[in-house]
């Protein structure tokens, strides 16, 4: 493939996937191999995608670029969802099934069915500032080993 740009992209994106499973076993020491097949966790995948890709659109096209300008605006976009609005969604999901768990309690004491029960919601949604700031530096690595 001679896309540096794509490349860069694609490959930071499975590096912080891959980096997923040492990172998992360092917080719990035990291997879990599906770590890298899960959204969400350290590093943030989505950013280093668009951080990879950005630092090669840096390097191949230089600052006064429209190009630089795209991925740039793409990237604080895709990082405030990521650390921003996924993340509050996430800790929404929190209080919903702490919530739906007094009710199911609730209705076990009483012996009712005082509302509908819900699918219990992923709570691991969006990533922390940290998580953000390993796929940044995932994708700046990544960018800069593809294009120089």
């Amino acid at each position: 493939m001679h896309n540096p740009l794509l490349l860069s992209a694609l490959l930071s994106t499975i590096a912080a996937q891959i980096l997923k499973i040492p990172v998992y076993y360092w917080v719990h020491r035990s291997w879990n191999w599906r770590a890298a097949l899960k959204p969400g966790g350290m590093p943030s995948s989505h950013t280093a995608l668009m951080i990879g890709l950005t630092t090669a659109t840096l390097l191949k096209y230089g600052w006064n670029n429209p190009y630089f300008a795209i991925t740039t605006s793409v990237s604080m976009i895709v990082i405030y969802d990521a650390a921003g609005v996924r993340r509050q969604a996430g800790q929404h999901a929190i209080v919903l099934n702490e919530l739906t768990a007094t009710i199911e309690t609730l209705n076990r004491k009483l012996s009712t069915e005082i509302f509908i029960k819900p699918t219990r919601l992923k709570e691991v949604i969006g990533h922390s500032p940290i998580e953000v700031l390993g796929g940044i530096v995932v994708g700046i690595v990544v960018g800069l080993f593809i294009v120089r």
